[in-house]
């Protein structure tokens, strides 16, 4: 070999076709919006911030692994980022800079308190994932432990339960991290949707296979 068998950095390439992000490619918050890109050669991508009246750019990303996105307050976006050894999830307020970073990543949701919690999306098997809260100082919660992979898209309700999809289960995390399965789906299939919560206590999910 050319190195003598040494092992060296791969020079940077260059990306040949971006497109938007997969993952919530274009949030609006306040007066700022958060568009995110990606090199779908290699998944790598940054998240542009704008000003929402003018158009101008505020700030952008470093290139990093694309992950789920998320509107954290007015103005303020989470943007994970796995894939290549990341799983994190960085904190942007309204200035485009980093406030916060959490050694996780995941479909998070925020409520009305501006607690951030939900399930990380681990990409192995079996799953080293958890139901996890990014509590302050970049520190987690833990919730309880997930099996499988696949995971619908979560819901709130106004007390703090989450509600989701998950290897064949409906599941329910309370707002003090405790689990509870709601129904057993009687399959396997790798099942990723929307969950929404309807009156009475009724739970709607989407079925889409990837």
């Amino acid at each position: 070999m050319e190195t003598g068998w040494a092992v060296r950095p791969l020079r940077p390439w260059v990306p040949k076709d971006v497109g938007v992000d997969h993952w919530e490619p274009l949030l609006v918050s306040g007066d700022r919006v958060a568009a995110g890109f990606t090199d779908t050669r290699g998944g790598i991508g940054r998240t542009f911030f704008l000003n929402l009246d003018s158009g101008e750019i505020v700030s952008i990303t470093s290139p990093a692994p694309t992950g789920r996105k998320v509107i954290a307050g007015p103005g303020d976006f989470l943007i994970g980022s796995q894939g290549y050894g990341a799983f994190t999830t960085g904190r942007y307020g309204r200035d485009g800079g980093e406030t916060a970073r959490w050694a996780s990543h995941g479909a998070m949701l925020v409520n009305e308190q501006g607690t951030i919690c939900g399930p990380e999306l681990e990409n192995s098997l079996p799953s080293t994932s958890r139901f996890r809260r990014l509590a302050q100082n970049n520190t987690l919660v833990d919730g309880a432990s997930l099996t499988g992979y696949y995971t619908s898209c979560p819901a709130m309700d106004r007390e703090g339960t989450t509600v989701f999809r998950r290897d064949g289960k409906l599941l329910a995390v309370d707002a003090d991290l405790a689990s509870h399965e709601l129904f057993a789906m009687g399959d396997d299939r790798n099942v990723m949707g929307r969950t929404l919560l309807l009156y009475d206590g009724r739970v709607s999910t989407a079925r889409w296979a990837p």
